[in-house]
């Protein structure tokens, strides 16, 4: 859903690397010798809230002719997300700037800090993957949106609910993003 969440499989791969995303005690080294990838991240998360706010509200008014519980759930599955990636974002800046007092002697709060964070992340992705369901879904029973796109989303949001497959869901949902954005551009010029 989110066009950002890109990004930050890009700065997580390129910049801060998959050993650290693995691993708590690379993650924090890097949170106390460079936090800068970490930064960028988290900015982006904000970034993306921001637009993931508009996005939903927009699409939701491009459906409003379809005034169904469905389309409501969908929208509050949506806005659910945002809110467990502001509070992912704003945990991770919490553990990055102390980050040299949780490596030294609050060891513990870092790990149950670092879950926090970890299990907020995937709240996202499964938040994402019911309102790419339920939003498709509702497009497709009402033609709101195009058939294929529909289907896109569909398996954007199966493929969501399956943590591990976190990657394909972010490298299709910018297809998908590209494509919504002509979609509602192209409604926009209509009008």
């Amino acid at each position: 859903m989110l066009p950002l969440r890109s990004q930050h499989l890009a700065v997580a791969t390129l910049l801060i690397g998959f050993t650290a995303m693995s691993d708590p005690s690379k993650l924090a080294e890097l949170a106390v010798h460079n936090p800068t990838p970490l930064l960028i991240q988290d900015g982006l998360k904000f970034v993306s809230a921001v637009i993931s706010t508009v996005l939903i509200l927009a699409l939701a008014n491009y459906l409003h002719r379809d005034n169904s519980a469905l389309l409501s759930i969908a929208t509050g599955f949506g806005f659910f997300s945002i809110f467990c990636l502001v509070i992912n974002a704003a945990l991770s800046l919490y553990a990055i700037s102390h980050a040299t007092v949780l490596a030294e002697g609050a060891g513990r709060m870092g790990e149950q800090l670092s879950r926090m964070i970890g299990i907020l992340a995937i709240a996202v992705l499964i938040c994402d993957g019911l309102w790419y369901l339920l939003m498709s879904w509702t497009a497709l029973k009402n033609q709101g949106l195009p058939k294929r796109l529909c289907y896109l989303g569909l398996g954007i949001g199966a493929l969501s609910l399956v943590p591990p497959l976190g990657i394909i869901v972010l490298l299709l949902g910018m297809v998908w993003s590209a494509w919504i954005g002509r979609v509602l551009l192209r409604e926009t010029e209509a009008v």
